[in-house]
């Protein structure tokens, strides 16, 4: 996906060219990258740019990794496991080095908001560096933080994708048309499946900038060309300035979009990062289609969007039941479990569940990211073997 492949991006260095001895070269390659990754990544906290030092830091444990024998990527993906498997075999100066990069990223990923995964970094940096005051305090401030239910002072936004013809655009036309007294805006891609429903817009709607349109229900419609986050801007900005807040903000992605580059941008700049926050991601799925699409085979190199779309979501909405058996839906949910196990499912027909499968919806930033670090080091690990 774009987002796992802008996770593996990593800066150019400047080393000179191999020219005696491939071990000397090693070495040469070796030290400099993760030292000078981990202090990128420090200046990256420094600054704020969370979604960088994420970047960076995995890059540095990755090969610092390489050094002290963490062949499965335990170090990056699960904390607990490595240290369990490793503390022994370390020395005092590698146990210095491990327990800083713990803190960075623990530091990183809660500016990012991912609390409880920001606590088993926290966490290994005690098990592996001594008792700290300042290390306890903060796995401390993680672990409560983790406990929900989260205070939302920001706008919540939730993300619906699916494949075309799933029900998105019925699903989203039933939310600009019911009367719920929630002020929602709708923010729809220029190339998305129909569109929204021309007659809901000329119901009465008022046109209050261009390609921006207040519904009859007081939701937004918003046509994005181009740049989401620009569009996220001028949809809050233009709130503001009317003084009229909006209670949550929606984003339909086109059919066979990957979600995550969506999610990213909840991470990805300041303004965006100070005023909305990432409430989940909402699939709209096909009962009679899905397992076809689960099925569809790609060329080597390229994800599978239905893939993609069912395991980044928090809930899914399991549309058009009316055109398949019980014994059929019961397979397409069990399909779907395969691939994300924990996933809240309801089924639906005519895309009639409203503000239901919204409403209510958990934040999910602490699973994305643990799925965005978890897949990282999956590509990297794949990237290395080929």
């Amino acid at each position: 996906s774009s987002i796992n492949c802008l996770l593996q991006r990593r800066p150019r260095e400047c080393l000179p060219a191999p020219c005696s001895g491939h071990t000397q070269w090693q070495a040469m390659e070796a030290e400099p990258t993760w030292d000078a990754q981990l202090a990128s990544a420090a200046e990256a906290l420094k600054e704020s740019k969370f979604f960088d030092g994420v970047q960076f830091i995995n890059s540095c444990m990755e090969a610092y990794g390489k050094l002290v024998g963490d062949e499965d990527g335990k170090l990056i993906k699960d904390p607990t496991a490595f240290v369990a498997d490793h503390s022994g075999k370390l020395s005092a100066d590698q146990k210095a080095q491990l327990t800083k990069m713990y803190e960075v990223r623990g530091d990183i990923i809660t500016g990012l908001g991912a609390h409880k995964r920001a606590a088993a970094d926290f966490a290994a940096a005690q098990a592996l560096g001594g008792a700290s005051d300042g290390l306890a305090a903060k796995q401390k401030s993680a672990e409560e933080a983790a406990k929900g239910p989260k205070k939302l002072d920001k706008i919540p936004v939730t993300v619906i994708t699916g494949f075309l013809g799933a029900g998105k655009t019925t699903l989203l036309n039933r939310i600009l048309k019911e009367n719920h007294g929630k002020r929602i805006a709708v923010i729809e891609n220029e190339f998305g499946e129909v569109g929204i429903d021309d007659s809901l817009i000329e119901a009465g709607p008022l046109t209050t900038e261009e390609n921006i349109v207040e519904m009859n229900n007081g939701c937004i419609c918003c046509t994005v060309r181009g740049d989401l986050i620009m569009g996220l801007k001028k949809m809050v900005k233009n709130a503001q300035k009317n003084n009229k807040p909006l209670d949550a903000v929606i984003i339909e992605t086109t059919g066979l979009a990957d979600p995550a580059p969506v999610a990213q941008t909840f991470f990805a700049d300041d303004f965006v990062q100070q005023k909305l926050c990432l409430d989940g991601i909402l699939t709209v799925a096909d009962a009679k289609h899905l397992i076809m699409h689960l099925d569809e085979e790609k060329p080597e190199g390229v994800e599978n969007e239905a893939v993609e779309q069912v395991a980044f979501a928090d809930r899914i909405l399991l549309n058009k039941c009316d055109l398949v058996s019980e014994a059929d839906l019961d397979e397409v949910e069990r399909r779907i479990r395969m691939i994300n196990e924990g996933v809240q499912i309801k089924r639906c027909k005519y895309s009639e569940a409203g503000l239901l499968v919204i409403r209510s919806m958990v934040t999910a930033v602490d699973r994305h990211v643990s799925t965005w670090i978890s897949s990282w080091a999956s590509k990297r690990s794949r990237s290395t073997r080929s």
